[in-house]
């Protein structure tokens, strides 16, 4: 045989390999690993609240989902508070928010009504 057919057949082969390589990955079923949920949590909310660059709709939505998830959360008094406090603090609130926020609050924790009273008095205060 002359050395231009063993080229040319080789050339082939590797040619029909690597065809067959794409195929047999391009058909492959791909091992399904569940997404995982990109849920955030309660200190990812508060990195958020407490950040001075989120704007007012960014401390909107954190009140949002804070709330869509609150029963889910299992938070504690102090949780709850710091939360509160952070909010009323943040310097892209309104007054109107800060309002929403503690009425929900107090409606879902009516024994701390007056905690939450005194924790927007004394966030008023300091700002």
């Amino acid at each position: 045989m002359n050395p231009n057919a063993i080229f040319i057949i080789v050339s082939f082969i590797i040619v029909f390999g690597v065809f067959f390589i794409a195929l047999i990955q391009l058909t492959k079923k791909k091992s399904k690993i569940p997404p995982q949920e990109e849920g955030i949590d309660f200190d990812t909310l508060m990195i958020l609240v407490n950040s001075r660059y989120s704007t007012y709709q960014d401390l909107r939505k954190a009140i949002e989902y804070f709330f869509a998830y609150y029963q889910d959360w299992k938070l504690s008094r102090a949780q709850k508070r710091n939360f509160l406090f952070a909010a009323c603090l943040h310097k892209n609130t309104n007054a109107k928010l800060i309002l929403q926020t503690q009425k929900r609050l107090s409606e879902l924790n009516p024994d701390m009504r007056d905690e939450f009273e005194k924790i927007v008095k004394r966030a008023m205060d300091i700002r």
